[in-house]
């Protein structure tokens, strides 16, 4: 029994030894590099990141609810984003693109008047309860997008992107990055825009789109939107 408890006593000291060299090795102040530590691992995951979309103050939502002429007019602030092709897994479809489209449509919502949110009428039949938008499905729309492009850090003098920071030599207004094709990004839009402004896409028949670096404030990037029904002088102008 003494040998045995001997024994033990060991190994409990070397397994505390072992402990001790472990703690130093994680928080010893002269290596260069030390392993990350639970705790430095939870403050890293613990810094707030920047949203994915969201709204200025300044930026208001303009309706003009005149008639044949309705339109509306906002913007998005965020880094434009493409539609990625609907994808399967396990046997099941989904979108990839769906939770940045939801945060989409949440900004949106979020600035819009009540009275021009979509409304669901309960009809008792769920596959024709469709909701009542702005632009019902009768009318054709022209719809009218200029994607302004979150500049990559060596754009800015020291890499640090900020207010007044961008470089004199840095592009001015048109770079060809891999930042999206110009029709993939009018599609998560139009997609997004479901049932939300308009009864369907379709109904999208004239369509205006341009694709820029942003150049204002921090150059974080946003999405300029406006639409409006299609009128006579407008299909004048395109014929």
């Amino acid at each position: 029994k003494h040998l045995t408890a001997m024994a033990l006593s060991s190994t409990l000291v070397a397994f505390l030894a072992a402990s001790e060299v472990q703690d130093s090795w994680n928080y010893h102040p002269c290596r260069a590099r030390c392993r990350p530590t639970a705790l430095h691992m939870a403050r890293k995951k613990a810094v707030p990141s920047e949203p994915a979309y969201w709204i200025d103050e300044m930026d208001n939502v303009a309706i003009n609810d005149d008639g044949n002429n309705r339109r509306i007019k906002f913007t998005i602030r965020g880094n434009p984003k493409v539609l990625v092709r609907h994808r399967t897994a396990r046997g099941f479809m989904y979108n990839p693109s769906k939770a940045s489209q939801d945060l989409f449509r949440d900004c949106l919502l979020e600035a819009l008047p009540q009275e021009y949110h979509p409304i669901i009428i309960d009809s008792g039949d769920s596959d024709s309860d469709e909701p009542t938008v702005m632009f019902p499905e009768h009318e054709f729309l022209k719809l009218s997008l200029t994607f302004r492009m979150k500049r990559p850090n060596n754009h800015f003098i020291g890499s640090k992107p900020g207010s007044g920071r961008l470089k004199p030599n840095a592009p001015q207004k048109y770079y060809n990055n891999r930042s999206g094709d110009v029709d993939n990004l009018c599609k998560f839009v139009m997609d997004s825009l479901n049932q939300v402004l308009y009864a369907d896409d379709r109904q999208v028949v004239c369509l205006n789109a341009i694709k820029v670096l942003d150049s204002d404030g921090d150059c974080k990037g946003s999405t300029d939107v406006e639409i409006s029904v299609l009128n006579d002088e407008d299909e004048n102008n395109i014929m």
